[in-house]
């Protein structure tokens, strides 16, 4: 009888504990690792794409997770420091783990370093840096409009407004690099036989002064200046401007637009700074529908956490949305090259930049239809729109 008591016990203590350890394997959080640069010089856009990650996963875990499981997901996010060595340490950890899919790194050199790694077998990867070339129907896709796409717009915008005497000054670095050749594809388009590049400066992201480079391209007096430089290299081009009394408008990268880092810079900044926005930049920039709706919930995600949403936030928050939304449909054990093909054949996503068709093969499924200029507007401390879609005048 004692044995018989010890095995229906067992057997009981089986049945109860056996749809628990179920239930906690299907509930376990689904993770998705990702690489920032959270501290060094890409910190500030960075961190705006680590807010929005971080609300995406409140948002969806709010809402019941994911499949009918309901499991919640986590995006395990590291950071590289700023350095393309340690995103390819990084990424590395990321391959031996086996995982499907994942988010970052978040800047042009980071992500040129690591894409090499996922080229032939993946894991699908999402880079949040729109300065990269994805090869078409590949494991790698890039956020928001490309640089390129952007530059164009910038250019188109000028041109309308009658500046077409441009100085460039570029960082050394790959986006630099990448802004040099979007400069030129840009002006080599028929629309802008009127522009003329009356200087070209470069210096290196360590350089404490660009006196020098400002000084000869005061000298070629342009009508406007092009920079792409984010971080506080950003600060190092202001600084240069401004001691050289260039009094021109300034074309700033997006990638910093940001409140606290341009009012860091507001004792030296010029009158007039213009950035190439998009259209989740501002809350009114879209009319009812799809889009505006995508929108309302990005806001309102804002709003409850006390953020003021700037540009760097939607750099991770359509990325993010769009994984969750692969995850959602082929489940967290698709292979990458089922998500691979699911996001490269992907179109009719509402985004709050627009809707996104990845069919075209550039690897960001928007364009130039998607950008608004912005200006910095120093009195109210915040950026405005000052165009319309594409960079027309309003």
């Amino acid at each position: 009888m004692r044995i018989r008591s010890i095995i229906t016990s067992a057997v009981l203590f089986g049945a109860f504990i056996l749809p628990l350890a179920l239930a906690a394997q299907t509930t376990a959080p689904i993770v998705v690792p990702g690489i920032l640069s959270l501290t060094g010089y890409g910190a500030f856009p960075s961190r705006g794409d680590q807010q929005s990650i971080q609300l995406i996963e409140k948002l969806v875990n709010g809402q019941g997770g994911i499949g009918p499981e309901h499991r919640p997901i986590r995006f395990d996010i590291t950071d590289d420091g700023s350095n393309p060595q340690t995103a390819v340490q990084l990424q590395n950890q990321i391959l031996a783990s086996k995982v499907p899919i994942m988010i970052g790194p978040g800047l042009t050199q980071q992500c040129n370093a690591v894409s090499p790694l996922v080229r032939d077998s993946g894991p699908a990867q999402y880079c949040l840096s729109p300065a990269i070339h994805p090869a078409p129907g590949g494991f790698v896709w890039s956020t928001s409009v490309s640089l390129e796409d952007d530059i164009i717009v910038e250019i188109r915008y000028l041109r309308l407004r009658g500046l077409t005497r441009m100085a460039i000054l570029s960082s050394t670095d790959a986006t630099g690099q990448e802004s040099d050749h979007d400069f030129d594809v840009a002006k080599s388009l028929p629309e802008n036989k009127s522009i003329e590049f009356v200087a070209r400066e470069h210096f290196n992201l360590s350089d404490v002064s660009v006196a020098a480079q400002v000084s000869r391209i005061k000298a070629a007096n342009p009508q406007v200046l092009l920079t792409s430089t984010v971080g506080p290299a950003f600060g190092t081009e202001l600084h240069g401007v401004s001691d050289a009394g260039l009094d021109i408008p300034v074309v700033c990268s997006n990638g910093d637009m940001v409140s606290a880092q341009i009012e860091s810079y507001k004792a030296f900044a010029p009158k007039e700074l213009l950035f190439a926005g998009v259209l989740a930049s501002v809350s009114d920039a879209v009319g009812a529908g799809p889009v505006k709706d995508a929108q309302r919930v990005y806001f309102a995600a804002f709003k409850a956490a006390g953020i003021k949403p700037e540009f760097t936030n939607t750099l991770g928050w359509d990325p993010t949305m769009i994984v969750v939304d692969a995850i959602r449909h082929l489940g967290p054990n698709a292979t990458p090259q089922r998500y691979r093909e699911y996001i490269n054949s992907l179109h009719g996503f509402a985004g709050i930049n627009g809707i996104y068709d990845f069919r075209d093969g550039s690897g960001h499924g928007i364009g130039q239809n998607a950008v608004i200029m912005m200006r910095w507007d120093a009195a109210a401390g915040e950026f405005k729109q000052v165009s319309k879609r594409n960079g027309l005048l309003k």
